[in-house]
């Protein structure tokens, strides 16, 4: 099949997706308002100026006509846009079938609660779409409410690789207690309330680490915060960093802490779960579809900091416990639901049903 992915091509994810799909033996082409290049992807660049992470991209929907005259050169079997709104509505603009959206998070579940516009925008987008995918299920509940028919989406977790993502050769240190966050430096992410507890839980506990692996709008804002906390020695940025070393760092944490405000699938926790990492993470959906409080992690509560601080130290306290508990269950819930080349045959199988390859 000929592939041509519409997406921000400095995600991750995104060209996780391309590189897959390209090993399989697919010819894979990423148009892109970033420019980027992958290995054995054919990559179109298209120029919108800065896209803000935030939102209020409005001028990349003008550039449907630059979209759909590459289209028209690429010739591809099927288009897959990520991320509904941007992308999404962009891709649906031009008409182009069979049309696949992916949905990843805030697109869904945070933009159109904020705009009527924006509610309009999306619900345009998934008409023109033949199949919707969402990164969980209460992403398609959200898609389902606003109209969408449930028989023209499906929950299709990313997953993991457990190549990478494992916990064989977990090594913790003696001396330190160790926590990491893999969450970039935005809003929804909540970095500043994972700040503010490090900072009590110190009090009690003062062989705490914080590996801070992720950038964004907020590293300044939150290194100021670490400065006024008196925190300097007990946090290390990583910045951004390839999948192994993420996984590296994992293994080496007692905890993974995600403290978003709201989240698709939470990509991060799997990656976690699977390196045998202790995690805490917030009591949304996102995060419950994977953790049970108090069985295989800890649940808190949206910016109760005091509530955190509890369970950090209370993870340090019974460490050994929890983790006896923790570790089976987790290794069993990734390998049942969270392994990306076993989800991606799903998508596979989908593409071809869409363009009559089968």
């Amino acid at each position: 099949m000929r592939i041509c992915y519409f997406a921000d091509g400095e995600s991750i994810h995104v060209q996780r997706w391309c590189r897959h799909f390209a090993s399989l033996g697919h010819e894979v082409h990423l148009i892109s308002f970033k420019n980027v290049e992958i290995e054995n992807v054919q990559t179109h660049f298209i120029s919108s100026g800065s896209i803000a992470v935030s939102g209020g991209n409005w001028k990349v929907l003008l550039k449907f006509r630059e979209v759909k005259a590459l289209l028209k050169k690429i010739k591809p079997d099927i288009l897959h846009a990520h991320y509904a709104t941007s992308y999404g509505i962009t891709g649906a603009l031009c008409g182009f079938h069979p049309y696949v959206i992916t949905a990843l998070g805030s697109d869904v579940l945070i933009s159109p609660q904020r705009s009527i516009l924006y509610r309009m925008l999306l619900k345009f987008a998934f008409s023109k779409a033949d199949w919707i995918t969402a990164m969980a299920d209460h992403m398609r509940n959200a898609m389902i409410r606003m109209g969408v028919p449930p028989s023209k989406t499906d929950t299709v977790p990313f997953g993991i690789d457990p190549e990478i993502f494992n916990d064989k050769g977990r090594s913790l240190p003696a001396v330190k207690f160790v926590i990491t966050s893999t969450r970039n430096f935005e809003p929804v992410y909540n970095i500043p309330h994972l700040i503010n507890a490090v900072a009590m839980a110190k009090e009690k506990l003062h062989n705490l680490q914080l590996n801070m692996i992720g950038a964004g709008s907020l590293k300044p804002e939150i290194e100021a915060l670490i400065a006024e906390k008196g925190l300097n020695a007990q946090v290390k940025f990583f910045g951004k960093v390839p999948q192994p070393v993420i996984a590296e760092t994992l293994r080496e944490s007692h905890l993974f802490i995600t403290v978003s405000l709201s989240d698709g699938n939470n990509i991060s926790l799997n990656e976690a779960m699977a390196c045998g990492a202790f995690c805490i993470a917030t009591d949304i959906p996102a995060n419950t579809q994977w953790i049970e409080d108090g069985k295989n992690g800890f649940l808190v509560q949206v910016n109760d900091v005091k509530g955190l601080v509890e369970k950090i130290v209370n993870s340090y306290q019974h460490y050994e416990e929890l983790q006896q508990r923790a570790l089976p269950l987790n290794k069993r819930i990734i390998a049942d639901r969270a392994i990306w080349s076993v989800n991606m045959l799903a998508v596979e199988k989908k593409y071809k049903s869409l363009t009559g390859k089968e």
